[in-house]
């Protein structure tokens, strides 16, 4: 993977700045309780800028979850060329909800409860996830599997992930013992 240009990396940074200071500021004053110009503010930005990268509050709140996403994808380790795809799924699944993605899918809907105006940006953030997960499987597998398992997969890991995130099932102790039990179960046939 190539290095970003630094006009990129400083694109990246500024999302990043506005995004935190979005999340940040909805977790201290909920939703309603500051303006865009609170959040250019914390980021050090002109308001003009905020509009450079979001249409509104909501998209920047959720920004974070889909740059958490992106980052875990390039920084995943290497895997052995011959890795079953399910163990390099899984392996990616660990690798994404223990560097922090799950407990940031978790803000995200604890502050959706609290300002329901940010979920249809969160299910967004959720439908892009699946459909980010289902290409970089789908790359992974290339022709070595049938498209159909292939998103068999993804289905079945991210439905498992949309029950913990919606409380259907009991947050496991660390994100890599809930993955390790969805896909011992995935691998026996359930």
């Amino acid at each position: 993977m190539t290095e970003p240009s630094h006009r990129d990396w400083k694109r990246q940074q500024t999302s990043h700045a506005l995004a935190r200071a979005a999340f940040e500021l909805t977790r201290e004053h909920g939703l309603e309780g500051y303006t865009i110009d609170d959040v250019v503010g914390r980021a050090g930005v002109s308001r003009r800028t905020f509009a450079n990268y979001f249409s509104n509050k909501e998209e920047a709140v959720t920004a974070l979850a889909l740059e958490q996403l992106h980052q875990g994808i390039s920084s995943m380790p290497e895997l052995p060329a011959d890795t079953a795809l399910l163990d390099w799924v899984k392996g990616l699944a660990i690798h994404q909800l223990s560097g922090g993605l799950l407990d940031l899918l978790f803000q995200l809907r604890d502050l959706a409860e609290a300002d329901p105006a940010l979920r249809p940006y969160l299910e967004s953030v959720h439908a892009q996830i699946r459909r980010t997960a289902q290409h970089v499987v789908g790359e992974r597998a290339g022709n070595s599997v049938s498209k159909l398992t292939s998103h068999i997969i993804v289905g079945a890991a991210y439905g498992a992930l949309s029950s913990l995130i919606d409380g259907a099932v009991s947050p496991p102790s660390s994100p890599g013992e809930f993955v390790e039990k969805v896909f011992s179960r995935l691998k026996s046939g359930l």
